[in-house]
Order: C-alpha cells, then sequence, then structure tokens
C-alpha cells in the first residue's frame, strides 16, 4: 500500500476517535462507533496500513487531546468503580458475576 494511503487511513481512523471520544465526554452512546473503529482498524491491520503500536499511539493522543489526561488516568480501577457503586447505593452493579466486572 502506498504511503498516501495509509495517511488516509491513519487521518480518518484519527476523526473516528475523536467523535467516539467526543460521544463519550458528552455522555452519548458511542457503541456504533466503537464497533465501527474496531472493523476499521482491523481491515487496517489486514490490508498493513497500520500496526498495532500505531493505533495505540493515535488513539492515546486523541484521548489525551479530548479527555486532558491518558486512557489509563482514566478508566477507574476495579476498586474505584466497587466503592462508587456502595456509595451511591448501585446494586445493579453488583448483580453482575464477578468474573465479569474484572474484564
Amino acid at each position: 500500500m502506498s504511503v498516501l494511503q495509509q495517511n488516509l487511513f491513519l487521518i480518518t481512523l484519527e476523526a473516528q476517535f475523536r467523535d467516539l471520544f467526543q460521544a463519550s465526554k458528552a455522555g452519548k452512546d458511542n457503541s456504533e462507533q466503537r464497533l465501527r473503529a474496531q472493523g476499521f482498524i482491523h481491515a487496517g491491520e489486514l490490508l498493513q496500513l497500520c500496526s498495532r503500536q500505531q493505533v495505540q499511539q493515535l488513539m492515546e493522543k486523541v484521548h489525551l487531546e479530548v479527555f486532558g489526561i491518558s486512557i489509563a488516568e482514566r478508566k477507574p480501577s476495579a476498586r474505584a468503580r466497587r466503592q462508587q457503586a456502595l456509595r451511591l447505593g448501585d446494586y445493579a452493579y453488583f448483580e453482575e458475576p464477578a468474573f465479569h466486572r474484572l474484564l
């Protein structure tokens, strides 16, 4: 594949990440966008337009731009999610099997 095709792919993926993260920040359902991005990434990897490392770096970059923090900093730990559920009285959190909550 040509460098132009690779650049177009990465620019398009960056726009998808930005839309996905902005929807998440606004509290909107972004499951359809997430699935579309995953399929797009998979196709890019098959066509050798990107590597997993390039995708991770791009995702981290856009996440930092949109949220102002890294993905790792934003993702709450299992303990924090459990404590928040207890604090809010959200017992639905505990209805899901524990091994699912850890994933």
